[in-house]
């Protein structure tokens, strides 16, 4: 260590010398917090010692060392490069000497033994005195084994006549032996004390620029390290090293600060070590009484300590300088040693009435605790912790809860309360108490309050039946309402009845499900006229999904904003909120339905509760994706599977899987759609609205792909699963102007037509997105002029209600309806509208190809909203083959036999040759065929046949 800031203290000592050397011997003992720099000034006079011609022995007592006899003095005379004779006698004396205590057992000598031999060997280092000056150097002497301090005392008394110096460096305030030797000495002549002090402002500055000049920072850094360290110099020194390794802009204490905390805690004395070990377990939550009380000491003990740790520049006014100490402080105890602290922490803490939060701390961390108070208290504070979004705390607490020997009662309700914990984060981690929740909830046993919970996580994974068995378990034992009339979940209304009611809606395709939703309807309507009506959250959930199956937008709208107004984001409201901010989806009003869940998904990523999160970020992206931000959506999308893995959502992995496939085939990257099409999905999602939403999707990316008999089923599915649930809600899926888009491709006009129409009268007068959607559809099926129209309408619905991408499709049908009947120029500013919405939704702009190989400028090109590859494209024999058959109206299955290959195939070929040729149906391809003979060579080249090429007109 560089010795800075003492030049008062080596002045002394060389003073001390001087006269030494002059014939006037004397003791000078150097005291001093630990690591306050006292060895490092002992080698600094070692070496100046030395230098002027003195003979400097030294020794470092040791803690260890300190039931050996004279092993102090043997230190220093055993290095002195005695005569043979001499170092034989010497040794011969310290043997003596340890054979008699080791015959003893104890540390002690006989005492006629002890006055003749140290007599003889501090005889010897008389005699060395006479040829030159002699300097005995003792480190530690603090720990000085007592027979070497008898030495020393005797030197001392003979002192004035000989040329022998004594140095003694110790740490102040031990209470051990050398405080006898302090006290022998001070009544002695000719012996100086020297305290030093912590580093001095200056000083620390010195430090610096000694060891590390390029770090020189101005005040700053200094004022920095004065605080922190205290003036220690070796913490100082320490900090300095830290931050050269870090090269950080502000000082940050690092491993080597960590070591010398270490250090500096095991070279104090037990009484300092101690409190400080107790100080760092109770950090700031305790005061000196319980500090007290956790050491197991006296006052006095204590602050004895602390006065030496504040000296040392450890602590400032009994406190930890900087957090860094107190985490170094808390790593350098043995680890069972810190348990019993803690839990001698936790039991003072609350018996002094210490809040739940601040005694838990000390709970989990500790060895464990055999006492009611510590499972209430666990309890207790992981409640507050979840009420304080503290997730992690919470889960420690209840994890520490489990695994103290509860009784089964109390093991019941820490598994429960730990699965709505661990749900926060993913589910898929809380999963794995459920079956014993279940099994305790059929028999009664599991508390009322965790019961709709446990029904919740259960339809969560697609465990219906389970949840309905619960349900009913709840209802045989008593657990349908309290006697003051309230539910499990702590509101007022008709029991349980308003969760059976709520799993009807939440699984409409579920047997018995319509019945079960007609009945809680019934009821409701009974409660609205006699005043109390429902209000936990399942109820009012359930009266919602009926009003957005039965009333009008504005009643939707109300009910939505008044349970988002009116409910507080938890763990019990969020499906509530999520399904009010789908209603308003649904009711067509996005503007609100942003607003509402920007504001939630905001405080949820405030909260940091990963579930909640990715349950609105998935919210987020169908919104985004029902107004055309594509990219929005896809980003919304894949955020909530980042935020919670796949087999952690359970049923309602179909969500955020259902957006990103509807994004990838809206932007034509079908192989990364295909890619969603592998995420399994549960087979009860197909009873759920999502279900029907990833079957829309689905069939939207068959349809993409050239499927469009599997896009047809997949739509009719959805028909017939909506119609059988009594949920034929257009809103959410509008499947017959889908189905009709798909007769469209296989060229079924007059199917189309029938569909499309039937949409339009089921969506009713108003200017939903739905009839506007159903109206282009339906235009698609009439001929150019008839088109124009029912277009028009539907850009400006579309337009009105905000859905982008929808809105690009309408004018880029608008634009084709205009090329085909010759208005070219009309056309081509619609197709550069069209093209600037998609841009806008995300959609990547076309390539087009140079106008030398087009022959015309690219915004003179016939545009095609799925055909992004240029105008002049080929068609394939295979596809040449289908197309012409279509032409000349062969049926799909007539193709396929006539060719020997499958429906499929026939499918496939026909889709790409439509988005080649750009048309949208079969009476359109006559017209946009040419023949191109392309010589192959061969007897078929020479006859045309399959070598021919069709382009596009």
């Amino acid at each position: 260590m560089n010795l800075v800031d003492r030049t008062e203290e080596l002045s002394v000592m060389e003073s001390m010398l001087g006269a030494c050397g002059a014939g006037r011997g004397g003791v000078l003992w150097v005291s001093g917090a630990v690591a306050s720099g006292k060895t490092a000034l002992l080698r600094a006079f070692a070496a100046r010692a030395t230098a002027n011609g003195a003979l400097f022995l030294q020794a470092t007592a040791s803690e260890t060392e300190r039931v050996l006899p004279l092993g102090v003095l043997g230190q220093l005379l055993l290095g002195a490069d005695l005569p043979e004779a001499d170092a034989e006698r010497a040794t011969r004396l310290v043997e003596l000497i340890a054979k008699d205590a080791q015959r003893h057992g104890a540390p002690e000598v006989s005492p006629a033994l002890a006055m003749k031999v140290i007599p003889e060997l501090c005889g010897t280092v008389l005699k060395m005195s006479e040829k030159r000056p002699v300097v005995l150097s003792v480190d530690d002497v603090h720990h000085a084994d007592s027979q070497s301090l008898d030495c020393l005392l005797y030197l001392a008394r003979r002192l004035d006549v000989s040329r022998i110096l004594v140095v003694l460096a110790g740490n102040s305030g031990f209470p051990d032996g050398s405080q006898r030797l302090q006290v022998d000495l001070l009544r002695l002549s000719g012996v100086r004390n020297i305290r030093l002090r912590p580093l001095r402002r200056q000083g620390v500055a010195d430090l610096v620029s000694t060891l590390r000049p390029d770090l020189w920072q101005g005040r700053k850094l200094v004022a920095d390290l004065y605080r922190v360290g205290g003036g220690n110099p070796l913490l100082t020194q320490a900090l300095i090293e830290d931050q050269r390794i870090s090269d950080a802009a502000a000082l940050v204490p690092g491993d080597a600060f960590a070591q010398a905390v270490t250090t500096a805690v095991y070279r104090s004395d037990a009484s300092a070590r101690h409190t400080v070990w107790g100080l760092a377990v109770l950090g700031s939550d305790g005061s000196l009484a319980e500090l007290v009380e956790v050491l197991g000491t006296t006052r006095e003990a204590v602050q004895r300590g602390l006065r030496a740790l504040n000296e040392a520049g450890l602590l400032d006014n009994g406190r930890f300088r900087h957090e860094a100490g107190r985490t170094a402080a808390l790593r350098s105890m043995e680890s069972a040693h810190r348990a019993h602290l803690e839990a001698r922490a936790a039991q003072v803490l609350h018996e002094h009435g210490a809040a739940a939060t601040v005694v838990v701390r000390h709970l989990v961390a500790a060895e464990p605790v055999d006492a009611p108070w510590a499972l209430r208290t666990l309890l207790d504070a992981a409640e507050r912790a979840l009420a304080d979004d503290e997730i992690e705390l919470a889960l420690t607490c209840l994890r520490t809860a489990r695994d103290s020997g509860a009784d089964a009662r109390q093991s019941l309700a820490v598994k429960a309360e730990l699965t709505r914990a661990g749900w926060r984060v993913n589910p898929s981690a809380a999963a794995q108490n459920l079956p014993e929740l279940t099994a305790a909830a059929l028999d009664g046993r599991l508390g009322t309050r965790h019961v709709d919970e446990l029904v919740g996580h259960l339809l969560w994974f697609g465990k219906v039946d389970e949840a309905l068995d619960v349900v009913g378990a709840a209802e045989k034992h008593g657990a349908p309402s309290g006697p003051d009339g309230t539910n499990p979940d702590g509101t007022k209304g008709a029991g349980l009845d308003s969760t059976r009611r709520w799993i009807a809606c939440a699984y409409p395709g579920r047997p018995g499900s319509v019945a079960a939703r007609r009945e809680g309807t019934a009821r409701h309507d009974d409660a609205a006229h006699t005043g109390d009506l429902a209000r936990s959250p399942h109820q009012r959930t359930a009266n919602l999904i009926e009003t957005v199956l039965q009333e009008a937008d504005d009643g939707v709208v109300v009910r939505a904003e008044q349970i988002l107004q009116s409910t507080r984001l938890d763990d019990r409201t969020l499906t509530a909120l999520v399904v009010a901010v789908r209603s308003l989806v649904l009711a067509d009003r996005l503007d609100k339905a942003a607003l509402w869940c920007d504001t939630l998904l905001q405080e949820a990523t405030e909260r940091r509760v990963p579930m909640w999160q990715a349950l609105l970020s998935s919210a987020k992206a169908r919104m985004d994706l029902r107004a055309g931000r594509l990219a929005a959506a896809e980003e919304a999308a894949r955020s909530a599977l980042t935020l919670v893995p796949a087999e952690g959502w359970g049923v309602a992995i179909a969500s955020p899987v259902t957006t990103s496939l509807h994004v990838n085939t809206a932007l034509g990257r079908l192989d990364e759609a295909a890619a969603q099409l592998a995420v399994p999905i549960p087979d009860p999602a197909f009873q759920t609205p999502d279900g029907l939403l990833y079957l829309q999707a689905r069939g939207h990316y068959y349809l993409a792909a050239g499927r469009p008999y599997a896009a047809l089923d997949d739509f009719h599915t959805c028909g017939d699963l909506m119609t059988r649930w009594n949920f034929d809600l257009p809103a959410l899926v509008p499947w017959r102007t889908d189905a009709a888009q798909a007769c469209l491709s296989l060229g079924d006009d007059d199917r189309a037509l029938n569909l499309a129409e039937e949409q339009l009268a089921l969506a009713g007068p108003g200017r939903s997105w739905v009839y506007g959607v159903s109206l282009r559809v339906m235009a698609g099926a009439l001929a150019p002029r008839q088109r124009l129209p029912l277009i028009g309408e539907a850009v400006e619905i579309l337009q009105e209600r905000g859905h982008q991408f929808e809105l690009a499709r309408a004018i880029a049908d608008l634009a084709r309806a205009h090329r085909e009947l010759g208005d070219g120029g009309r056309a081509r500013a619609l197709a550069r509208k069209a093209q600037q919405l998609e841009r806008e939704c995300g959609v990547p702009a076309p390539r087009t190809k140079p106008a030398a190989e087009t022959g015309s400028l690219p915004d003179e090109r016939p545009w095609n909203a799925h055909d992004t590859r240029g105008a002049a494209v080929e068609l394939t024999d295979a596809e040449l083959r289908v197309a012409t058959l279509a032409a000349d109206g062969y049926t799909n299955r007539q193709i396929a036999e006539k060719l020997f290959i499958t429906i499929s195939t026939v499918e496939q070929h026909l889709t790409r040759s439509y988005r080649k040729l750009d048309v949208r149906r079969r009476a359109d391809l006559a017209s946009r065929l040419s023949s191109v003979a392309v010589p192959c060579g061969g007897e078929e080249g020479v006859h045309g046949g399959v070598c021919d090429r069709l382009r596009a007109v």
